[in-house]
């Protein structure tokens, strides 16, 4: 018989291992790279990562009766983070609870299997989204709107999905709605249909609901440049803090990329192993491979994520990319910082749902406390306005 005891111990025991493989391992070929660990966590909700600063200073050479060279203790310098707050909410009618209670409890099952897929679905793309963005939260950019519930983006709206619940800020910050229900949008025209009618000027924007400000440290605040602070450092005082950045890198080319790994592995004795593009980029590169009449080899990381390769290294599509950008990343300088894996929030009475107070509803909330780190942002790149390959030149000769 299904009841509350029995709902809540599958879901503690049966549906979160999948859950929590599904979600690190499947929902971005990048982030299924990053290691997760719990051994930088400092308190409950501080990171503290120790970063290594250049090499150890005990090397040297000399003459053969001369002093030998001088200790050098290795260099480190603190990144510091707030571990951020990640949820995710199901919700059961008592109406389905109590349909399940005799002798065909298969129905109720089914629900919650797809309760359980959408709410895993939705983590997968709000993680993967996160590990891409700046910390702000912004979804989409938005022109003025006057009473309308239909708004124009102003920026692309591959971070909008329907049924998002959405929050309305001003270009300033200020609040203007909140709990809003997406209910379409229209990636052509980029028109975004909401659950109630607003107003707003020119450059408001939509955050996922309570997120504003409370997101990763994602790839997006690590390639803003060589100005504020990061990870509690001023970055105009660490030449290390700064990505190498090309905002203009033209047509896609072999020795072009090739150009940037070595300039990465030769200043920073790091290792480029995962090259990722926007969806404009990744099919520059397509075209490349076919000028060049090139067999793009393939291989499968973790998570079951299919890469092309570049040199050995893999090379994957994101959406989540800008379109004309390419990273490239050595994956090991990357940790997701967590308390724990997820989990649910039981409560005193180790119950996973719980009765939502004044409604006919049981709700269940899962959630995971860390933050995306990087202990060396030099090494790593972004070229951004990637265009499409040179024309291959065709050699013509003369008729004899």
């Amino acid at each position: 018989m299904v009841n509350m005891n029995t709902v809540s111990s599958a879901l503690k025991n049966f549906y979160i291992m999948p859950l929590r493989e599904d979600i690190n391992l499947k929902a971005d070929a990048f982030a299924s790279r990053v290691m997760r660990t719990e051994d930088n966590i400092v308190g409950y909700n501080k990171i503290v990562r120790a970063a290594l600063v250049g090499a150890n200073g005990g090397a040297g050479a000399g003459s053969e009766t001369g002093a030998l060279p001088a200790s050098g203790e290795n260099q480190y310098v603190n990144l510091e983070s707030d571990t951020k707050n990640l949820y995710g909410t199901l919700e059961i009618s008592d109406k389905i609870v109590k349909s399940a209670t005799g002798q065909n409890p298969g129905a109720f099952v089914n629900i919650l299997q797809q309760e359980m897929d959408t709410l895993t679905r939705t983590l997968k793309w709000n993680l993967a989204r996160q590990m891409y963005g700046d910390g702000s939260g912004k979804l989409a950019t938005l022109a003025a709107a006057s009473n309308s519930a239909t708004v124009t983006a102003t920026t692309s709206t591959q971070y909008l999905l329907p049924g998002l619940r959405v929050d309305l800020y001003a270009s300033n910050g200020t609040a203007i709605s909140q709990g809003l229900r997406v209910l379409d949008v229209n990636h052509l025209t980029k028109a975004v249909r909401l659950s109630a009618a607003v107003t707003c000027s020119a450059g408001a924007y939509l955050t996922v609901q309570g997120s504003a400000g409370y997101e990763l440290t994602g790839l997006g605040k690590l390639f803003e440049g060589n100005t504020g602070t990061l990870y509690g450092l001023t970055r105009a005082n660490y030449s290390w803090m700064t990505p190498y950045i090309d905002a203009s890198f033209g047509a896609i080319s072999e020795s072009g990329l090739q150009k940037v790994i070595d300039h990465l592995e030769d200043s920073y004795n790091v290792t480029v192993d995962h090259i990722n593009c926007g969806g404009d980029a990744y099919g520059y590169y397509l075209d490349l491979m076919n000028q060049r009449r090139t067999i793009c080899d393939a291989t499968v990381l973790e998570g079951g994520h299919r890469a092309l390769t570049f040199n050995g290294i893999p090379l994957t599509r994101s959406k989540f990319m800008p379109a004309a950008a390419i990273d490239l990343y050595d994956t090991s300088l990357f940790t997701l910082d967590q308390v724990a894996d997820w989990a649910w929030i039981e409560g005193e009475t180790q119950q996973v749902l719980h009765q939502k107070p004044g409604y006919p509803t049981y709700t269940a909330t899962i959630a995971k406390y860390c933050d995306l780190m990087c202990a060396l942002p030099g090494g790593i790149a972004r070229l951004s306005g990637v265009a499409a390959p040179e024309p291959k030149a065709v050699l013509v000769t003369s008729a004899s």
